[in-house]
């Protein structure tokens, strides 16, 4: 994942990484030699945060040096981020509208065993049932409707 530019931050998160570093400069600069489990842990206390976070943020600060290394980023994918390559992303695409997007659709099981016999045909793993329907949820509602056939009533 790559690291923000500080323009990129959330105000908060910018002012809650500037206060951690000045407490864990100030931590680090009173403690030149070996920090003691009961130092970290009036560090952790200071900063409302657990030990182990504490540890954590010594150890970033160390090796970044910034307050940027300290700033609290989002776990996990980023949102939108797919990971499947584009044989399977195609073969679920089309099997969505050939197959789905019709008046007389199938069930999204279905639709998902449709879609992981045509990968196993394409020599390909199948994606996981949540990984279809994914793909489903993203199309646009309208969209949907319209190539069913479903009119505004």
């Amino acid at each position: 994942m790559s690291d923000p530019f500080p323009h990129e931050v959330d105000e908060a998160l910018w002012d809650e990484a500037c206060r951690r570093a000045e407490a864990v400069r100030e931590f680090l600069k009173n403690r030149p030699g070996k920090m003691t489990a009961g130092d970290v842990a009036l560090l952790a206390t200071e900063l409302a945060i657990s030990r182990a976070t504490a540890y954590r943020l010594i150890k970033l600060f160390r090796a970044g040096g910034t307050v940027m290394s300290l700033v609290d980023r989002r776990r996990g994918r980023p949102d939108g981020h797919r990971v499947l390559d584009d044989q399977r992303e195609e073969i679920i695409r089309t099997t969505i509208s050939r197959y789905y997007l019709t008046r007389n659709r199938p069930t999204v099981s279905q639709l998902v065993r449709d879609v992981q016999t045509n990968c196993m045909s394409a020599g390909l793993k199948p994606p996981h049932r949540r990984t279809i329907k994914a793909r489903l949820e993203d199309i646009d509602l309208q969209k949907r409707a319209k190539r069913r056939g479903e009119t505004e009533s």
